[in-house]
């Protein structure tokens, strides 16, 4: 019971990315000493630095680093050539140089590094010659390459800890989380007095927000070690997530008017019953990527639209205000709207010729 508690306390990844953090350190440390590298602990800071967790984070992280240090080393070398030694020229040397890096962070988030390795290169060479503090610079660049280099290799290839894995378990995540609000939601427009899931529903919508800031690392990072086709697959997941999100945001709007908790709208079975298929086709999605069963959905719908027909011809929508009306017309919108979304995953346009979308009740 203990050793099971233990290993849900600590992730599998993380536990993984502390065997290859202290691999990769080892690895940088002895191939600086095999070429004999006199600063060779910058090449261990640039592994502990840029290792991560996922390996589209560990490549941007080495791509930073490396490119950074670079441009960082070049523009200290040139202002070693370009400014003679003295205090004066030292002070001038400084402002231009980590100003110019300060600036150009607006176009390149790199040259922040390049600030650093600035200060490093031409700062701490201060009181040498011009020909040591050159030779300086060109040992930094060396050593941040292996460091990066050793990164890079134990990353991609020791227990590979993707992204792309983690992105799609969270999208298999907020697809349940979305399947329960969708049944939440219902029940507290049907009932009236459960009490709305508005804090669920932000979290949501915030999870939802983060997964493009993901299939970017993605999508620039990983894609070398990932088939294309994937990223469009996530590409599209993430889009029908981001529109399942939207529908749902407009029936927890509706139900911000209290008064609309409390009216019976007489169709209640059929709402639930869409809600119902709904969230189990959204379930579906979790666990499968094949089609989604449209039949229920399309009879849910059928249900719905015919019931609303009948209350309307029998004059029962009569006793509601405008703003009453407005409500439920809101809610139900949206969940129709979530509902023929839904049907179109993977359908055919034969077969959706049927269906109930667009007409009018």
């Amino acid at each position: 019971m203990n050793r099971k508690t233990l290993a849900d306390k600590i992730p599998a990844a993380h536990l993984r990315h502390g065997i290859k953090t202290g691999l990769a350190s080892l690895l940088s440390y002895e191939a600086s000493r095999a070429l004999g590298l006199p600063y060779g602990f910058w090449a261990v800071i640039s592994t502990v630095i840029v290792m991560q967790v996922y390996v589209a984070d560990s490549v941007k992280m080495c791509l930073y680093r490396f490119f950074g240090t670079a441009m960082g080393a070049a523009i200290g070398i040139f202002a070693i050539w370009a400014f003679p030694p003295g205090d004066l020229w030292n002070d001038a040397a400084i402002v231009l140089t980590l100003g110019f890096c300060g600036f150009m962070t607006r176009y390149s988030p790199r040259y922040r590094m390049a600030a650093i390795t600035v200060s490093v290169v031409f700062v701490g060479s201060f009181g040498t010659p011009t020909d040591e503090r050159i030779l300086y610079a060109l040992w930094r660049v060396l050593e941040i390459t292996v460091g990066v280099g050793t990164a890079f290799l134990v990353s991609v290839l020791v227990f590979p800890e993707r992204l792309e894995k983690h992105l799609n378990e969270r999208l298999c995540s907020q697809k349940s989380q979305a399947a329960d609000l969708c049944r939440e939601l219902t029940a507290s427009f049907v009932h009236g007095e459960i009490s709305p899931p508005f804090e669920a529903m932000q979290e949501l919508s915030s999870q939802i927000r983060k997964n493009r800031e993901s299939l970017s690392g993605i999508t620039h990072h990983e894609l070398l070690f990932a088939r294309r086709d994937r990223g469009d697959t996530l590409e599209s997941m993430i889009a029908g997530l981001e529109r399942t999100c939207g529908h749902l945001a407009v029936m927890a709007h509706a139900l911000e008017k209290e008064a609309l908790l409390k009216e019976r709208f007489h169709m209640e079975k059929e709402l639930l019953d869409l809600a119902d298929g709904c969230a189990s086709a959204l379930e579906q999605m979790r666990d499968t990527t094949g089609p989604v069963d449209r039949q229920n959905l399309h009879d849910a719908l059928t249900a719905c639209d015919a019931r609303l027909l009948e209350l309307r011809k029998e004059g029962a929508t009569f006793r509601f205000d405008l703003d009453m009306l407005a409500g439920f017309y809101e809610f139900y919108s949206a969940l129709k709207a979530l509902a023929q979304d839904l049907m179109h995953i993977n359908a055919d346009p034969v077969e959706m010729a049927d269906s109930p979308e667009g007409q009018v009740v």
